[in-house]
């Protein structure tokens, strides 16, 4: 079937599958050659059907649904279509053996260049040409390894790939350290000299002033070399940690079925899923304890060695945000808690319990709609709820599903959660643990808009402004989520599940917006104690989690001994200060979701096509939005506020 005609069966089938998931209709089964589609605009996803078209497509589908109804079955065995295709990347793992050796051998191209760099103009942008090539390579590389490995987790084959491009990548970047060091070592007037070609000023500019703005922190050639033959035993906390958790840690649960569980309407399958879960990690909490430690206090080395007033200055550098941000966001958000402490206990009393556990926080407080919402129609509600973005956003996630980009289903050898991993020259690809519930399309939708962002990015810029970084790619996943609630809630067929769809709006910001900050506001003070020359200890990180709970989630949240040990569980903890981005990405997310609605989609598409061809505070002022401003996380804030109150209107029997 040509796109074209897929796009006239999906406008209407996707209309249809609206109609029958808010309205329980539920009379047609996907199959298929009928995912493929959008809904084009909101106009058509409020079931404004073209009657000639209905009757053909009903047709089509008729004849496809006389079939067997085994459309979840299908889909989930018919891994075809629903695995990465790696081939993509390599034919097969000696390919990729090979690429490595030669890549390997390449690095000494750029090696030769070695204290050469600055010798002229031509030196330098010769240099800068090579390690743009091998820059895209080892990409190539590390994604073909790390993909393989998170979904063969317990192959030490893949495990060893790693390790072996990680022994390379040093060698490499002890090159690119003495490279950039002679870049920094240019006086300013050579600099801006070089900078006047426009070769060098649009090509690779950004990736320059990254290197300059650093200047001061960088140390001596010996330092420098120091440091970087010590990439093995600076990421020892983080590496143990994945080995516990993907490796070690045997879980009852799979990752998809603990989620799964934890959400269930029946409390004991609730607290049952949470103790055998959470008792894995109280058995080695002491363990656990000494590996945050561990990466904290690597952070302060690091910071301390570069001269850098505290870790958190010097991790914040890279997204060149300044420390009053991250501590404005913690300050808003702490002081409007009160609000995250009313709808905590509004689920108190919408489940009819004592106090809410943390195994009650995931459960749905009114009745579910549709728990059970196959991959298929995951993909038409994405198609549905992503069309105020417009054609070019459709056809890119058009191809996203219909050209391998997504591994979908949970196993016992995958690793859990979900992420997408970009590859220059080549697709994004995206993990799931796709379980067919509503937090799943929303998963789905989330890694979407990471994957289209760098698309966009690669499409409209070269290498080194192609890459955005994680401060701004959390707004591009996040709009998405916004976006999928805001369709949600427009298009619910009656009281009950316009309820439904707004606790889980307000889920996904107490999720992304309070809790991520608390998460923030936990990290920072560890790091802050440690470099106090304060004793941090298993019981000095369950106390402090603990007042962060009762902080953030009142008085109705019972923190027992279990929930004390919460942190031990945030994997993003060894990607140190990288939580604070989901919340102001909550912030921002929402900021333009509003405008996309109201004023279309062009500012937002924009945005998204510039990458990383400007710093981020300044892509993201450009399209509106100021994060040095209070009033953009307040718009958060009154955003779930308006949402209680039309909950507790909804509920109030």
């Amino acid at each position: 079937m040509s796109k074209k005609l897929n796009k006239i069966v999906i406008i209407v089938f996707a209309t249809v599958l609206v109609s029958s998931i808010f309205y329980g209709i539920n009379k047609f089964n996907q199959k298929e050659n009928y995912i493929e589609a959008s809904s084009k605009n909101s106009k058509e996803t409020n079931c404004l059907l073209d009657i000639n078209n209905y009757k053909r497509v009903r047709s089509i589908l008729d004849d496809k649904n006389n079939k067997e109804n085994k459309e979840d079955e299908e889909t989930k065995s018919n891994y075809k279509y629903v695995t990465w295709n790696l081939q993509s990347l390599y034919p097969s793992d000696e390919a990729w053996e090979k690429e490595l050796s030669k890549f390997e051998k390449d690095i000494s191209e750029l090696d030769n260049y070695t204290g050469k760099v600055t010798k002229s103009k031509t030196h330098f942008i010769s240099a800068l040409k090579i390690k743009e090539k091998l820059d895209i390579k080892l990409e190539k590389l590390y994604a073909y390894a790390k993909l393989n490995k998170d979904i063969n987790k317990n192959s030490y084959k893949y495990l060893d790939m790693i390790n072996k491009i990680g022994t390379v990548d040093s060698k490499y970047s002890r090159i690119c350290s003495d490279l950039e060091l002679e870049i920094l070592k240019l006086p300013d007037s050579t600099y801006n000299e070089y900078l006047k070609s426009k070769k060098v000023n649009k090509r690779y500019k950004m990736y320059l002033e990254e290197i300059r703005k650093s200047k001061e922190h960088y140390l001596d050639e010996k330092s420098e070399d120091i440091i970087n033959k010590m990439g093995n035993i600076v990421s020892l906390p983080s590496n143990v940690y994945d080995l516990f958790t993907n490796m070690d840690k045997n879980s009852e649960d799979t990752p998809s079925e603990y989620s799964s569980k934890i959400r269930s309407s029946d409390r004991n399958t609730r607290k049952t899923a949470f103790t055998n879960e959470f008792v894995i990690y109280n058995d080695n909490i002491n363990t656990l304890s000494g590996l945050l430690v561990g990466q904290a206090n690597k952070n302060i080395f690091l910071s301390n060695v570069r001269n850098y007033n505290s870790s958190l200055e010097m991790y914040l550098e890279g997204d060149e945000v300044d420390t009053k941000i991250y501590n404005n966001l913690i300050d808003t958000v702490g002081k409007n808690s009160e609000s995250l402490h009313k709808y905590i206990s509004l689920r108190k009393k919408l489940l009819n319990i004592d106090k809410v556990h943390y195994y009650d926080m995931f459960a749905s407080i009114v009745e579910e709609q549709n728990s059970e919402i196959s991959y298929d129609k995951a993909i038409s509600l994405a198609y549905a709820a992503l069309g105020p973005l417009g054609d070019q956003y459709e056809d890119i996630a058009y191809k996203a599903f219909n050209e391998k980009w997504v591994d979908v289903y949970s196993n016992e050898n995958k690793v859990g959660g979900g992420y997408c991993l970009s590859v220059y020259a080549n697709h994004p690809y995206i993990l799931l643990n796709y379980d067919n519930s509503l937090d799943s399309v929303s998963t789905l939708v989330h890694e979407l808009g990471h994957g289209v962002y760098s698309y966009l990015s690669q499409k409209n810029q070269k290498y080194y402004n192609a890459q955005p970084s994680i401060f701004t790619h959390e707004v591009a996943s996040t709009t998405n989520e916004a976006l999928l609630y805001e369709f949600l809630i427009k298009n619910a067929g009656n009281d009950k599940q316009k309820a439904y769809y707004i606790t889980q709006y307000m889920d996904f910001i107490k999720d992304t917006l309070y809790t991520q900050t608390m998460y923030a506001e936990f990290e920072r003070d560890v790091h802050s104690m440690l470099e106090n020359n304060e004793n941090v200890n298993t019981l000095v990180l369950n106390d402090l989690w603990s007042q962060l709970l009762k902080k953030y989630y009142g008085k109705d949240f019972e923190v027992d001994p279990l929930a004390m040990i919460g942190w031990s569980r945030i994997p993003h903890f060894y990607n140190s200060f990288y939580v604070y981005k989901y919340a102001t990405g909550c912030s921002s997310a929402i900021s333009f979701s509003q405008d996309i609605l109201k004023n279309g989609p062009e500012n937002y598409m924009n945005f998204l096509k510039k990458g990383s061809s400007d710093k981020p505070i300044n892509l993201l002022k450009s399209a509106g939005i100021d994060l040095s401003n209070k009033k953009t996380i307040q718009v958060s804030i009154d955003k779930f506020n308006s949402l209680l109150q039309e909950l507790e209107k909804l509920t109030n029997n």
